[in-house]
């Protein structure tokens, strides 16, 4: 009997974890509450690194004696973009693909599964990140298309193959 690659097997549900299609779907206040914290963490990898670079540059002070309300730009526009866009999908794609769960889900005990109950894959990955912004820029209707969804499916989870579901509570 072959034994299943390393690989393979982190991908296989642990014993002491259901399988996905046996777990309930999160709701869209487990979902935006992972999605706030979330997001106090992005915001500390967004900006640390930016402080570090006014701070190598001599900027941490403005060097002029009239009040100002404006800081120099660190970079221009498109860079920033770049980079923030960057750091958003490398955060969310790395505990995506590595666990299913990002610190924010983990701590509403949330995790992200494909419809065959593995980790989602990188296309998977790319085409929920791109659905979620559309989710996010119609006010929110994407998430909260659940609620009329018989599936309890947002237009991102549709859209990449993809489920949330809430994880038991672990015994103590």
């Amino acid at each position: 009997m072959r034994r299943p690659s390393s690989r393979a097997a982190a991908f296989m549900p642990s014993l002491d974890t259901p399988t996905s299609s046996a777990l309930p779907h999160a709701g869209v206040f487990r979902r935006l509450a992972a999605l706030v914290y979330d997001t106090f963490l992005l915001f500390g990898l967004l900006v640390a690194p930016l402080i570090l670079i006014l701070i190598l540059r001599g900027q941490s002070q403005l060097q002029n004696d009239s009040v100002t309300h404006d800081l120099p730009p660190i970079a221009p526009a498109p860079v920033m973009m770049i980079y923030t866009v960057v750091i958003v999908c490398s955060f969310y794609w790395y505990f995506w693909r590595k666990n299913g769960q990002t610190l924010g889900m983990q701590a509403w005990r949330l995790r992200l599964d494909s419809s065959t109950g593995n980790r989602p894959t990188w296309p998977q990955c790319l085409i929920r990140s791109g659905v979620s912004v559309v989710s996010l820029a119609c006010g929110g209707l994407g998430y909260f298309w659940l609620l009329l969804n018989r599936d309890h499916l947002t237009w991102h989870d549709r859209a990449s193959h993809t489920r949330v579901v809430v994880l038991p509570k672990r015994s103590r």
